[in-house]
Formats: C-alpha cells, structure tokens, sequence
C-alpha cells in the first residue's frame, strides 16, 4: 500500500514536471503559474491579437512558448486563407487557475469575424461565437495561447489548423489541417452538383465542402462532443455549426467518410449537396421529406442493388418489422440507434413516388413542403394521397421490395 501511495506521488510531479505542452527545456523551469493578473494579462492580450495587422504581431500576442509561436502563426496564415482582416478577440472569464496537470488553464472568450469573398462563405456575414482557449504560463508570467475548444457554438474553423481554400465556378473546398487527403473530393463535389442540377432545374448558389482532417476537428466546428458525430459522414449546417445559417456547408467527419468506398460517399456527398443547393437547411420541413428527397437525388443515377442501398430497412421488414408510420424528426437525431434504416425507408418513400409519378411532380412536391405547405395538402395536391394512403403504400412497397431482395 506504501508503495501504491509512493508511485502515485511520483507520477504526479513527473506530470507537472513534463508540462506536455512544453517543447522546449529554456522556456522556464516546471514552477511556472498562472499569475495572478492573468485576466488582465490576457485582455491585454487579446487586444493585441484583434490589432495585428502582420503575422509578427499576430505572434507576439499569441505568447512567446513555442506552443503559443506555433499557434501564432499558424492562426494567422489561416484567417488569412479564409477571414478578411479585422477579427476581433474579446476575453470573457477564466484563465485564471490551472486546471490540467501540464499548468496550462481555460479562458473563455468571444470571437467575431467575417469570411472573405473568395472562401465560398457569405462575406457580409458577422460570424460570432464563444470558445475556449487553451493558456499557458512561462515562468517570467507571460500566457501564450496554445489551443482552443468550444464553449458555446462552434470554433471558427481556423482556430483548429492550418487552413486552405481551393475555388473554382459554383464551389468551394476548405480544408483544415490538410483535409481529407484519401479523398478526391474536389472530382466528387462537381460530380454531387451535376447530379443535383440534373434533378433540380435552376438551383444556384455554391456548394462549399469543409474537410477537416480529424473527427475532433469537425466535432470541434459543430460545436459537439465526438460521440454525437460518429456515426455521421457528413452534415450540412452553418461554418460555426449554426443550423440556421444563410450560407451552409458541408462538413465531412474523415472517421466515417473515408472508410467508405467511392459510391457509398458519392451517394453522401450528393445527398448534402441537395440540401445546400435546394436550400433546405434551417426550413421547418419536416426531416422525412427534406432527407428522404436528398436521396432521391443522390441515388437516381446509382446502379447499386436494392440489398446495398436499402439493405437495413429491408432486414428489418423481412424480420417481420414493418414501420408503423413515416419517421418523425426525432427519429433522425445522430446518436440513434438504426439511424440508416430510417434514413432508407424514408428513400423508399421517394423511390416509390418516382416511379408511379414524373421527376417534376416529386420535385414539386418537395419544393412545397420545403416553402411551408403541409405535407398531407402537398400530397394531396401532386398525387391525391393522404398521409394515411401514402404510408399504407409505403409500407406495401417496403413488404414486396424485402420479398425480392436477398
């Protein structure tokens, strides 16, 4: 038991004698503390960091660790890859008290921006949110800044790495940290938009992708713990994670996207590439219609089985469960279980209709849900089927399709 004790002691000052996030022995001894002044400090701090106009003084502010001259300068490159200049940093709380074993503190602030004209983000847009900068002490008292979380919102995407932007006519590509580098997703989004503007007639707009090049980075962007977004590929929403934003994107998570063979995230890319060009994001339409059309879309040209495009809601028809009623938005939370069934069955529905009905009377239908018709008036008015009608031959179409599919 002494030793336990005498182990678990020693491992304690070997973690604060390391401090992880020191790379270089002359940057003071492993007494270094928070001062006691760091709110003011890093106020101070972070008016320097919103008046740079150069990377030197954008680096200076940041600290003078090799942590903080890192994330200097890496910040730096990246607002300038993708915000215009006059990005402002506003301390809020914290920074104050140690609260990792390394020394290194949490202080809350409030970070504003605006997109330039050439990163396939709205430029007149304010961008504001509140994140969590990662503050280390030197042993002469001085912060550097050495990372950032979110707080409230998601981080601004260049705060998470070094940032690049690849732009051409009616897309864009920003990736951070190198992106997803398995992936030619530059050939794929011009392959999503002609499938959509096949389906679509006169969608306008950009389609800008964001490939991170971690699951942490896009967690990061959207604001969200890891586990909420493994079992996405992809989600179209504002670049801070605001689901109401005028300008979305679409955001990759490199985990589930890149394990996925060239149709299967073709088929994703497509789908989230409908929802930006048709403008269904932030719309109160319900989830069935908006993904349920995504798929149609992405899955018109595919020539992939019926066992590999809606092999999960078929096994459980087949096993004898039968949906009772169309998915309802909660059905479709990311955390759920049997998420890609629901996201299936919802693609049968739209399979059906294009199949007894023209393109142009599913898209019209789609249109009048996404501008705030009710769905059974919608149903009515291109098809003459209730809700009731169409999920009895939803379901019908669900037990004869699992009856010839192995």
């Amino acid at each position: 038991m002494a030793a336990a004790v005498v182990l678990a002691v020693l491992a304690a000052a070997l973690l604060a004698w390391q401090q992880p996030w020191r790379d270089d022995a002359s940057d003071g001894p492993a007494t270094a503390v928070i001062p006691r002044d760091a709110s003011t400090r890093l106020t101070s701090q972070l008016r320097a960091l919103s008046d740079a106009t150069s990377e030197q003084q954008f680096v200076a502010a940041a600290g003078d660790l090799p942590a903080g001259r890192d994330f200097g300068r890496r910040t730096w490159r990246s607002l300038r890859a993708v915000a215009q200049p006059g990005a402002t940093f506003r301390y809020v709380s914290g920074g104050e008290v140690a609260d990792r074993a390394d020394g290194s503190a949490t202080a809350t602030v409030d970070v504003s921006w605006r997109a330039t004209a050439r990163s396939g983000l709205d430029p007149e847009v304010t961008r504001t949110s509140t994140v969590r900068l990662r503050v280390a002490p030197a042993a002469d008292g001085d912060l550097s800044l050495v990372g950032a979380a979110p707080a409230d919102g998601g981080v601004p995407l260049w705060l998470l790495g070094a940032v690049t932007v690849d732009v051409e006519p009616g897309r864009a590509v920003i990736r951070v940290g190198g992106g997803d580098a398995a992936v030619p997703i530059d050939e794929m989004v011009t392959s999503a938009r002609a499938a959509v503007e096949r389906t679509v007639r006169g969608v306008g707009g950009d389609l800008t992708i964001v490939s991170p090049h971690s699951q942490a980075q896009m967690a990061a962007l959207l604001g969200q713990d890891e586990a909420a977004v493994a079992q996405v590929a992809a989600v179209t929403t504002g670049i801070d994670g605001d689901e109401t934003a005028t300008d979305p994107v679409v955001v990759l998570n490199p985990a589930v996207f890149a394990t996925m063979d060239r149709r299967a995230a073709q088929v994703v890319l497509t789908h989230e590439a409908t929802h930006v060009l048709t403008s269904a994001v932030g719309t109160t339409a319900v989830n069935w219609v908006v993904e349920g059309f995504a798929d149609y879309v992405a899955l018109r040209d595919d020539t992939a089985p019926l066992s590999v495009s809606a092999g999960q809601i078929l096994a459980e028809v087949r096993a004898g469960r039968v949906p009772r009623a169309l998915p309802t938005d909660a059905d479709f939370g990311s955390t759920q279980h049997g998420l890609g069934a629901v996201y299936e069955s919802t693609w049968m529905v739209f399979r059906m209709l294009g199949e007894q009905h023209p393109p142009t009377d599913v898209v019209a239908f789609y249109r009048d849900v996404l501008g705030g018709e009710p769905v059974d008036r919608a149903l009515r008015a291109r098809f003459g089927l209730s809700v009731a009608e169409l999920t009895s031959d939803w379901q019908a179409y669900l037990t004869k399709s699992a009856s010839t599919v192995s």
